[in-house]
């Protein structure tokens, strides 16, 4: 299911279209923003989808695609905790996760100083 971005962006006042700013994590098999590994959402061009995840985890979530995450004025990802370590160490060797999909001209990394 599908809940229109012009329905969003009337409720929440954003007639551009765009966030001015918006900050992501990162998991620790490189999903962020719900879009998860072999999701058919990470190519998805609408602006904001419902997603059905993985069994165990909320049936459905809320997410916005790549599309509206790279339009957007600045990004930022947070990553934070030891149990990351693996996922950026395999994402600055090159290895491609969805979170490498966020290609913002604006984008800013916060990595916690014991991953690096």
């Amino acid at each position: 299911a599908e809940y229109g971005s012009s329905g969003i962006n009337a409720e929440y006042g954003n007639p551009s279209g765009k966030f001015d700013y918006v900050i992501l994590g990162v998991g620790n098999d490189g999903h962020t923003a719900s879009l998860f590994p072999s999701s058919t959402t990470l190519s998805e061009t609408s602006d904001f989808k419902l997603v059905k995840v993985a069994a165990g985890i909320s049936p459905v979530r809320m997410t916005v695609t790549f599309d509206l995450i790279n339009r957007s004025d600045w990004v930022s990802i947070l990553v934070t905790g030891a149990d990351k370590k693996d996922i950026i160490q395999s994402i600055r060797s090159g290895q491609k996760y969805p979170v490498c999909n966020v290609k913002n001209a604006q984008l800013t990394w916060f990595i916690d100083e014991i991953l690096l």
